[in-house]
């Protein structure tokens, strides 16, 4: 078997109810475990040291004791924290850390890291959009260190990871790849921001299948040859669907099956692993479903050994 997935039920523990991003969404994500023969594989928490190439030390110590001392709150408007907050951020990180690990030693071809809170909104000095550390860019980090030397990160939530866009602007052999809906939260992802490394290609509302297909079936596969990456990282937010609450994309199952699929495919064709971190999605059916076709799409271009 060459697809793992990575979870731990602490990931549960940072929780809100009456939030959005609450303990649920990973609950229903995962319900197609049952079915489905994919190894789950527990992290650990992350590296300090590789946390703290993406994030200030004062901002890694703020998160602590906010969530030791303070107990619970709002790091901004949307971010909220709990007792639990601090010890789920870091396993999180952990779990890409321990995913990319997995990719690039070779064991498996294609993991999925079942986590929460997400990452890519949070910058390195605060928390933003719900999200605490940036997992995803913690990663890349992780990746670098390991010897690859290109990484091609692909974010297909419906907000644009303006965390890791900045945590890796300056860094040519980290390419960052963003499809989004735009204008939107959190304001960045303009085509203006394009450059050698960056490539945003911003959405208006209701775009749909089509303008997915466009960007991954076509623009994607070009990314991906012209970079040659070691290893592909993906920010895997699922609010892009027709379904999500909170955004107005209007993908469909079917659209967002496309994407996935071709993300898979495409960096089998370059030999390269994927590692996936899940970022947003509201509807929680939408969520179970989509949990699904994230799986067995990896079964199916990967699991075969």
């Amino acid at each position: 078997m060459s697809v793992a997935v990575i979870y731990d039920d602490l990931f549960l523990k940072h929780n809100l109810e009456s939030h959005p991003e609450n303990a649920q969404r990973l609950v229903y994500f995962l319900k197609s475990l049952r079915q489905l023969s994919i190894p789950v594989v527990k992290p650990s928490q992350v590296s300090y040291d590789l946390l703290k190439s993406v994030h200030s030390e004062n901002y890694i110590q703020d998160v602590m004791l906010s969530c030791r001392e303070k107990q619970e709150g709002f790091f901004d408007p949307d971010t909220y924290f709990c007792p639990f907050t601090f010890d789920t951020a870091m396993m999180s990180a952990g779990a890409v850390e321990k995913a990319v690990e997995l990719a690039i030693s070779g064991r498996f071809k294609a993991v999925f890291c079942a986590v929460r809170p997400p990452g890519h909104h949070a910058e390195r000095d605060r928390a933003m959009g719900f999200c605490i550390f940036n997992n995803i860019a913690v990663g890349a980090k992780k990746a670098l260190a390991e010897g690859a030397e290109r990484v091609l990160i692909v974010d297909f939530d419906a907000h644009h990871g303006n965390g890791t866009q900045h945590a890796f602007e300056e860094t040519p052999n980290v390419f960052y790849f963003s499809t989004h809906q735009f204008p939107f939260y959190p304001g960045t992802g303009s085509a203006e921001e394009n450059r050698e490394n960056i490539l945003n290609i911003p959405m208006p509302a209701g775009s749909g299948d089509q303008a997915f297909k466009e960007a991954y079936g076509k623009t994607y596969p070009e990314v991906l040859r012209r970079f040659k990456p070691d290893i592909v990282l993906v920010s895997a937010g699922y609010d892009l669907h027709r379904d999500d609450p909170l955004t107005s994309l209007s993908v469909t199952d079917g659209g967002l099956s496309f994407i996935l699929r071709s993300i898979l495919e495409h960096a089998r064709g370059a030999d390269a692993p994927v590692v996936f971190a899940l970022e947003g999605g509201y509807n929680l059916h939408t969520l179970s479903r989509a949990g699904y076709i994230t799986f067995k799409a990896m079964l199916e271009t990967f699991g075969g050994g």
